[in-house]
């Protein structure tokens, strides 16, 4: 049986507030269990829609009863993290990985999907989004962080991830001649830059596959 109650937490008359966040309880009562000496698994779900996940919290425990004592043995097996849907996925059909508008598209697609719609950043699929949106970015100016031909990023996104790390390292600082003394970034290894962008197509494709996402 399934039963959906509505909450508003931000009512005064839906729960007390304790350390500055508003308690709903709610009581699941179970009858019969009297009549048996074995025990019984018993299944509770609460499930908190995607849109709510960010903000709202649901945990479920036994409540104890005044002047009676819990003689029963109580675990919660919490269900896997719900995945947020890969809404830029449509950028990949007929993604041509020697493209600079398919790249160009992605990485507004992801930049959009982490802002908007993956709103718990402690989530796994944040730090992942964020290593897809760098390789989306390289892949889209293959010379980063050489040169200057590449737009500012959006600083809401961390300068950090596994890919970002590793394409970082491929470079070596290298003194401009002058009394500025400046660093400047070096390519390890010179390669075109449709040769980047397949290496990367490569990559990032097996991280697309993590999460069942359809290419092309």
């Amino acid at each position: 049986m399934a039963t959906v109650f509505m909450v508003n937490p931000g009512q005064r008359q839906h729960g007390e507030e304790v350390d500055g966040c508003r308690r709903v309880p709610l009581w699941i009562e179970i009858y019969g269990l009297s009549h048996t000496s074995d025990a019984v698994p018993l299944t509770v779900t609460v499930a908190v829609p995607p849109e709510a996940a960010g903000f709202l919290t649901a945990t479920v425990r036994p409540a104890k009863v005044k002047g009676e004592e819990a003689d029963y043995d109580f675990a919660v097996t919490l269900p896997p993290e719900t995945d947020y849907p890969l809404t830029f996925a449509t950028t990949l059909k007929h993604f041509n990985c020697e493209s600079f508008a398919s790249w160009e598209s992605l990485l507004n697609g992801v930049e959009r999907w982490l802002l908007t719609t993956v709103l718990d950043r402690t989530h796994p699929q944040w730090s992942w989004g964020v290593s897809l949106y760098w390789m989306a970015f390289v892949g889209t100016y293959p010379e980063f962080p050489a040169g200057s031909n590449w737009p500012d990023w959006n600083t809401s996104i961390p300068f950090e991830g596994s890919f970002l790390d590793s394409w970082m390292a491929r470079f070596k600082p290298k003194r401009a001649p002058g009394p500025a003394q400046k660093l400047l970034p070096e390519p390890v290894a010179a390669r075109t830059c449709e040769e980047i962008r397949r290496d990367i197509w490569t990559e990032l494709q097996g991280q697309l596959a993590l999460y069942d996402c359809t290419l092309n």
